[in-house]
């Protein structure tokens, strides 16, 4: 698949301009560790698995989407609105010729804290695609 299930879902995220203001990644979170880090918040975009890959049916590509605040209580609202417009463009726009039929899987987690004090919530979608 070219480009991978992750990065279409990054695209079609970009596209609907629900990563404005936020810094990309993909595959893992890597914070650089400076101070003008903890200000910075992310949106990284993660290949999870998924069904069997065939030639001749389509299968479920499964993508996390980590939604990580800046620092600071004051930005936890930040995060929970970008995961709530995330989670609302998926509910009303499920089919896109891009990813086949993106669903959300588990709904909205309850959010972790990292030790530095982000808040981070875990989405997970599938994608049923095939060419």
């Amino acid at each position: 698949m070219t480009p991978p299930m992750y990065k279409r879902v990054h695209d079609v995220f970009v596209e609907a301009k629900l990563t404005d203001g936020q810094n990309i990644q993909f595959l893992a979170w890597i914070d650089d560790a400076t101070d003008t880090s903890l200000a910075k918040s992310y949106i990284v975009f993660i290949p999870a698995g998924g069904s069997p890959i065939d030639n001749a049916i389509s299968g479920d590509y499964y993508v996390i989407v980590d939604v990580v605040s800046a620092k600071g209580v004051s930005e936890y609202q930040k995060a929970d609105d970008v995961v709530n417009s995330i989670i609302d463009f998926v509910k009303h726009h499920p089919i896109h010729p891009c990813l086949g039929q993106i669903t959300n899987l588990g709904g909205i987690p309850t959010p972790t804290l990292t030790p530095e004090g982000r808040l981070v919530y875990r989405l997970m979608f599938a994608c049923l695609y095939g060419d």
